[in-house]
């Protein structure tokens, strides 16, 4: 994840030293599969490969960046899919785990070491798609905009954003949030999660168009949060889909477009990407 070095609170309570300490022991391959399959099953990849097939007909070939990459899940499952994809990350730790792990699963992805608020400009228009899990919360005031209209920068005209976000008005992660900063145990920092209307107000300001919102995870994050790591129960993670969802969902999930005709610099890719069963 990348934070702005320029604002002296998130470089306190959140910079880079944060996510140095979190990425020091990576998953083992056996924990590290068992993740990438959870994204796989997920409502955040299905939503991704609609998004694509519906703006481009396609994944195949696709020029695709993940900003404050990580290990770079859901970019996994593009590289599978055939995209050209790229990891963007401050943290050295993280960019060295991605590597391993691509490698490990015989996948391609440029790695990218960048702050998201000031080294982007080598990347401006040059992807379709722009995504990032869990990033834009590490940010305050001003630069959640800038940090917003960061993605549409790296955007071709055309292009599409895709990105998730925790959401404010889930109680059962405010409830683990606020017990794990009581005790001094909360491990990420400067977080501040983010409601719908201030989402889609901030990636408006920021230039983007077609901004679509909807929120998840309620069950999840009630198994996960609650019964498992609150209560110490040992629990299977719910990803059902709730009615509660729309209303108290943990997860925020954005897409949005750059304004602008979307040309495609190749030709050579099949027009329309398959899918597994």
């Amino acid at each position: 994840m990348i934070l702005s070095s320029s604002n002296a609170a998130i470089s306190l309570s959140a910079g880079p030293h944060v996510w140095d300490r979190l990425w020091r022991h990576a998953p083992d391959e056996a924990k590290d599969a068992a993740r990438i399959e959870r994204e796989r099953r997920g409502r955040r990849w299905d939503a991704t490969r609609e998004l694509l097939v519906r703006a481009f007909g396609r994944i195949e070939g696709l020029e695709t960046v993940e900003l404050g990459s990580g290990l770079g899940d859901v970019s996994v499952l593009l590289a599978e899919q055939g995209a050209r994809v790229t990891l963007v990350d401050y943290c050295d730790r993280a960019l060295d785990e991605a590597r391993n792990r691509f490698t490990r699963l015989g996948l391609s992805a440029s790695c990218v070491k960048a702050n998201l608020l000031e080294d982007v400009a080598g990347l401006a228009g040059r992807f379709d798609l722009a995504l990032s899990v869990g990033v834009i919360e590490h940010f305050q005031g001003a630069d959640r905009t800038r940090v917003l209209a960061a993605h549409g920068r790296v955007l071709r005209a055309g292009g599409v954003v895709m990105l998730t976000v925790p959401h404010a008005h889930c109680p059962t992660y405010r409830l683990w949030k606020a017990y794990l900063q009581l005790r001094g145990w909360w491990p990420y920092g400067l977080e501040i999660p983010y409601a719908r209307t201030e989402l889609t107000r901030r990636a408006r300001a920021a230039g983007l168009a077609d901004i679509e919102c909807e929120t998840y995870g309620f069950r999840a994050s009630l198994t996960d949060h609650v019964w498992r790591q609150l209560l110490r129960r040992s629990v299977e993670i719910d990803d059902r889909a709730s009615v509660w969802d729309r209303g108290f969902g943990s997860v925020l999930m954005m897409t949005a477009r750059k304004p602008g005709r979307w040309r495609s610099d190749d030709t050579t890719s099949s027009p329309r990407a398959s899918f597994p069963d």
